[in-house]
């Protein structure tokens, strides 16, 4: 049985590194994939748009400048001690990536951001898709993709984790 893969969209990243509602649900998500019951995947645009969440956090007062360093560095070097064991994968944007988000952009009305991350977690062939951001999953799952909103359904998402 080849092991599952678990796409994390930017939203459930940052909720790794900042206490959140839905952050167990990406807990869950690490500890698995430190048992090798799943691995778990992100694309490279994701870094960007933590690093970008991160910021937005400090400059509205919602995250100390202090624990922006500490979350920065934690995401970086969890992130790299992942890649190493082969327990994350940190995906391009190639170029079928990009041209099918533009598409469903068209298609769907929705930013290039939540277009690529979609399209991304379809080329990786992940059997699930976590996300807080309910557009993303909406439009993923009309796109054929399991995917669960873990501020919405937090209890469905570690359900859904437990079956991988």
């Amino acid at each position: 049985m080849s092991v599952k893969l678990v796409y994390l969209d930017s939203s459930g990243i940052v909720k790794r590194y900042v206490e959140e509602r839905g952050s167990e649900v990406v807990d869950a998500v690490y500890a698995k994939a430190e048992t090798e019951e799943l691995r778990f995947v992100f694309s490279i645009w994701n870094i960007g748009e933590v690093f970008g969440v991160f910021d937005r956090y400090v400059s509205r007062g919602l995250l100390p400048e202090e624990a922006l360093k500490t979350a920065l560095l934690d995401f970086i070097s969890e992130s790299t001690k992942m890649v190493r064991l082969g327990l994350l994968q940190i995906l391009p944007m190639t170029t079928k990536s990009l041209v099918d988000s533009w598409l469903l952009v068209m298609k769907h009305h929705i930013y290039e951001a939540v277009a690529l991350q979609i399209s991304t977690s379809k080329e990786a062939n992940c059997s699930l898709l976590l996300s807080a951001d309910v557009k993303l999953v909406q439009v993923a799952e009309k796109e054929g993709i399991n995917a669960v909103d873990i501020e919405a359904e937090p209890e469905k998402a570690l359900a859904t984790l437990s079956k991988t």
